[in-house]
């Protein structure tokens, strides 16, 4: 009986590896049987224009004297006559903010040292520098806003830099843009390879297109007397990457 059994046993487990062999087989042919992925990836680029409607400039104050507490101190007195010029013409305590704010000393050469006096104070005046980054909403201001910095004490101005508060649409535009480009690039490669595009497969927008900048080229002017301003176009760019299924 005890015989009977393991041979039952072993006939069975014949007849499942019999099974299973059969199954892996038939997935092997039907694996083989089945045609590679055939698609086609491209990127696509597209832009968009508009006309800037904030400006962000750095301004700044920088002082210099043999003592670091006076020239802090003139810092100090002289930034806080230029915020208040600023807050005057209308400009927000959020859309100002403290971009650097640095002491150091700066050593000169002394080629004839005066009798009695000590190296070190003749060759060494310490310098504060104050900087705020300013974004102006109003454009038709900006000129009247960089004049009246000058004269409340500033002796830095730059970076001056065009952009748009919402970037969302123009870059929707863009984005289109580069969908459309992506298409028609992915349609020339068909074409060369005798094959038709197909559907979407799948779409990536590639990271690190460029930001919103003036392009100067097409620039006009404001029309201001004192300190006329160039405010330009703005250029969205994005990329897409979109792979589509070849039939």
């Amino acid at each position: 009986m005890l015989n009977r059994r393991w041979l039952d046993a072993t006939v069975i487990m014949a007849a499942v590896l019999i099974a299973v062999s059969g199954c892996s087989t038939a997935a092997t042919a039907a694996s083989s049987s089945t045609p590679p992925n055939r698609t086609i990836t491209v990127v696509g680029n597209g832009k968009a224009s508009g006309t800037p409607d904030v400006a962000r400039v750095t301004v700044g104050i920088e002082t210099r004297d043999a003592s670091v507490q006076v020239a802090a101190d003139g810092n100090n007195a002289t930034m806080s006559e230029l915020l208040e010029v600023l807050k005057g013409l209308g400009i927000a305590d959020k859309d100002i903010q403290t971009t650097n704010y640095s002491v150091y000393a700066d050593r000169k050469p002394v080629p004839v040292r005066e009798p009695g006096l000590e190296e070190d104070e003749a060759a060494i005046e310490y310098v504060v520098s104050n900087q705020v980054m300013v974004t102006v909403r109003d454009l038709t201001q900006l000129g009247q806003l960089l004049d009246e910095v000058v004269l409340a004490g500033a002796n830095s101005v730059h970076g001056i830099r065009f952009t748009v508060d919402d970037p969302s649409e123009l870059e929707a535009e863009a984005r289109a843009d580069a969908m459309a480009d992506a298409k028609t690039r992915a349609e020339s490669l068909a074409e060369l390879a005798d094959v038709q595009v197909g559907d979407v497969l799948s779409i990536s927008e590639v990271i690190g297109s460029p930001a919103p900048y003036a392009v100067m080229e097409s620039a006009r002017g404001l029309g201001m007397a004192a300190a006329p301003i160039e405010v330009g176009e703005l250029e969205v760019g994005m990329s897409v990457q979109v792979t589509y299924a070849i039939r």
